[in-house]
């Protein structure tokens, strides 16, 4: 990782620990609505270069998008703070990669996104939509607890209204403390937007979800805790056999 590209990750994941400090604060004074004295925002020009990367860069887009979303419903949802980076990371989501690119090709915007993020997390309320710049012209709309309950599907398609199927009724909190969700997805990706391999993939991650939570079970008694090499053994034939059951085009 280069310097760079160091500095910028830390930049922005002081933005999701920030969202957690301010989600727990708010928590204790029970109070959820966007603080008295918004975060400033970055100067004009810096914000329309960030806007422009928005527009023209979906992957961008992406990143920024999930920050916003994390630090916002950190303050508005406090009993869930951290959870959607808990997600994040148990579904290897590219989170940061983008803006990383960004800010290598133009270290000046390091400082001003990690202002943009809380800027606009400040400025809106809780049950407020996120609108942001999109391609063309246009705009998206982004509906935070729809964002939440579709994700980590959502990272790629926001405006995602339907869970996948996968999910089964779980909240978001109950998947990302799953072990099991960290070798779901890192064997079943995500993106993409053909239905069919949607489902297909919706439907094997399921297969797979139930597999190893019965390994957890038979190894443990319990399915409690991260996975460990006795689980991952049990794994490896039923997770090359949902791989292998998918159209080549789907995997």
């Amino acid at each position: 990782m280069t310097r760079l590209r160091a500095r910028t990750v830390a930049l922005l994941m002081v933005v999701l620990l920030a969202g957690t400090g301010v989600a727990l604060l708010w928590n204790a004074t029970h109070a959820p609505s966007p603080p008295a004295v918004a975060f400033p925002a970055p100067a004009a020009e810096a914000q329309a270069r960030i806007e422009h990367h928005m527009a023209a860069d979906k992957a961008f887009r992406d990143d920024l998008l999930f920050l916003l979303v994390a630090t916002l419903r950190d303050r508005c949802e406090p009993a869930q703070a951290g959870v959607l980076a808990r997600m994040a990371n148990r579904a290897s989501l590219p989170v940061l990669a983008a803006v990383s690119a960004v800010t290598t090709q133009d270290a000046s915007l390091d400082r001003p996104i990690y202002q943009y993020i809380q800027h606009r997390a400040d400025a809106t309320g809780c049950g407020q939509p996120l609108r942001l710049p999109a391609g063309d012209g246009g705009s998206i709309e982004v509906d935070i607890e729809q964002y939440a309950r579709t994700f980590p599907d959502s990272y790629f398609d926001p405006q995602r209204s339907s869970a996948p199927r996968d999910f089964g009724g779980r909240p978001l909190p109950e998947r990302a403390g799953n072990a099991c969700n960290s070798v779901v997805y890192s064997v079943l990706p995500l993106g993409g937007v053909d239905w069919r391999c949607s489902t297909l993939r919706s439907n094997a991650r399921a297969r797979v979800r139930a597999l190893c939570e019965d390994a957890m079970q038979r190894q443990h008694g319990h399915r409690r805790g991260e996975l460990d090499d006795a689980v991952g053994h049990a794994m490896q034939d039923p997770v090359v056999q949902a791989v292998a059951a998918l159209p080549a085009e789907c995997r």
